[in-house]
């Protein structure tokens, strides 16, 4: 367990140093966004519209074959057929890619009409589409690199792609003058050069194989995913659905700048952990002693974000005031908390509903994720009316809940974890209230706050000692940790060690 508690270390810390990088971009680029000599406020809204709109498209093009593939790549049935079960659903994905781009590109003038009661939108929105298709074809290929646990490539092509994508949105915007199609023209080029600097790789890892049986299955296990994926972005998106049919753009354009101060949680963190550890839990699913390493994935990513949670809470007032251009921007602070939190379930969930995988209970997945986005509708309504972007937040703080709640009763009932609860407890209560205590003390002046903010983020492990948080294990672990990171001098040295560790067995 050791070594895969290292390996899952090691991979997060990587792919941690890739997802920064996204979000550091991100980041410099809400200055951009919020400047009105190249946005107004409405456009911002707009931007956060068609951003998640992507995130749908994305959700149906992808058709749930990066889970089956990944479902299927380590079945112990089908362990000589990696390259063509690769080669499979990269044939399938490109064909339903452009299957969808022939059917929604001649009607973006129509989605721009229905969206935003107008065609003006009808050139970005044929690009959103195109780089939607594009992001498709990549997520198998980001699939495989995962699979294979080649972190430092996935990252490395990753920054690539990225800094081509900052070059040119940057030179379309603020050269071309092209707004909201620069930036998304920008995206569909650095998708092509993502898959031209991949091809060598992709063509090593294939082997022309089609089995329609194989393929049956993989689609029979997929398709509940499938509607679980479509109704995931859904809950994911309704809010900002929601507050553009209920509200005006302004409202829509603090609630995506909270948004996206709070997606850095789930960006750098959540889903790098995501991403190091998957491949590892199909790995330890036929594993007796599986159980115990399962539980503490759960508690130590849970740690690992909740102390994210209450950083980004904490500093969200600053970060908002350096980032926006304009004061009108800063009332999206009130939101972060709420936010924040409802990132912190969401990794609770991904974690819980590894049980109902092994056990390829996928429709059960479907079934709740299908109810969560209905009650997340019925709550958006209900709430936004009332209390406007708040309500929007309540709305997701409470539906990620449940999601978590459903996914681990049903999850725990088909594959029994024994779940560390009253730690996860200790761990949530104290979190929430040290994010909120922010908001509190936002009114103090700059370098007071500062240092307050400070003492309290680094006070935050300390506080669950008393509560009897750690086991023994644990501090010695966490003691060693420090003496080995702690000094600036051999990080380079640490990093090396963490590259010997190998992985081939989850030993």
């Amino acid at each position: 367990m050791l070594r895969s508690l290292k390996i899952s270390f090691r991979d997060s810390l990587v792919y941690s140093l890739g997802n920064i990088a996204v979000k550091i971009v991100g980041l410099i680029l809400i200055p951009l966004y919020t400047n009105p000599r190249y946005f107004s406020v409405d456009d911002f809204g707009i931007l956060g519209v068609l951003e998640i709109s992507s995130l749908l498209l994305t959700a149906f093009m992808a058709s749930a074959l990066p889970q089956s593939l990944t479902r299927w790549y380590w079945d112990k049935d089908h362990r000589g057929d990696q390259k063509g079960l690769f080669f499979m659903s990269l044939a399938v994905q490109l064909v339903v890619s452009a299957a969808f781009c022939i059917g929604l590109i001649p009607a973006s003038g129509f989605l721009s009409e229905l969206i935003f009661s107008g065609r003006e939108l009808e050139n970005v929105i044929k690009l959103v589409i195109a780089a939607s298709a594009l992001q498709s074809i990549n997520n198998i290929i980001n699939t495989l690199l995962r699979l294979q646990s080649r972190s430092v490539l996935y990252s490395s092509v990753n920054l690539i792609k990225l800094a081509l994508v900052l070059s040119l949105t940057l030179y379309f915007i603020i050269s071309r003058g092209m707004g909201l199609e620069g930036i998304f023209l920008a995206q569909v080029a650095g998708n092509i050069a993502y898959i031209l600097m991949l091809t060598v790789y992709t063509v090593k890892n294939c082997r022309i194989f089609f089995d329609f049986t194989i393929l049956r299955s993989m689609s029979s296990y997929g398709f509940p995913l499938l509607l679980a994926n479509i109704s995931s972005a859904a809950l994911t998106v309704i809010d900002r659905y929601a507050l553009n049919s209920l509200t005006v753009l302004k409202s829509v354009a603090l609630y995506t700048l909270a948004f996206k101060i709070t997606s850095v949680l789930k960006l750098v963190v959540a889903d790098s952990i995501k991403l190091a550890i998957g491949p590892i839990m199909f790995k330890w699913m036929d594993r007796p002693d599986n159980k115990r390493f399962y539980s503490k994935v759960m508690l130590y990513s849970s740690f690992v974000l909740m102390t994210g949670v209450v950083g980004i809470s904490l500093f969200s007032y600053e970060v908002i005031k350096v980032l926006a251009n304009l004061n009108q921007f800063w009332p999206a602070v009130a939101i972060i908390p709420i936010l924040s939190l409802s990132v912190f379930f969401g990794n609770m969930k991904d974690i819980s509903v590894y049980g109902l995988h092994f056990t390829k209970k996928t429709g059960i997945i479907s079934i709740i994720i299908v109810f969560t986005t209905i009650l997340s509708l019925c709550l958006n309504l209900l709430l936004i009316p009332l209390y406007d972007i708040t309500g929007a937040a309540l709305a997701t703080l409470l539906s990620q809940a449940v999601y978590w709640l459903a996914c681990y009763y049903f999850a725990q009932k088909a594959f029994y974890i024994p779940y560390e609860k009253a730690k996860l407890a200790i761990l949530f209560v104290a979190g929430t209230a040290l994010s909120f205590l922010g908001l509190s003390i936002n009114g103090m002046e700059l370098l007071p706050r500062l240092l307050i903010k400070t003492i309290i983020l680094l006070g935050f492990p300390f506080i669950l000692y008393p509560a009897g948080f750690y086991e023994r294990a644990e501090i010695e672990a966490i003691k060693g940790f420090v003496r080995k990171w702690g000094s600036p001098s051999k990080f380079l040295e640490n990093l090396k060690s963490l590259k010997e560790i190998t992985g081939e067995n989850p030993e």
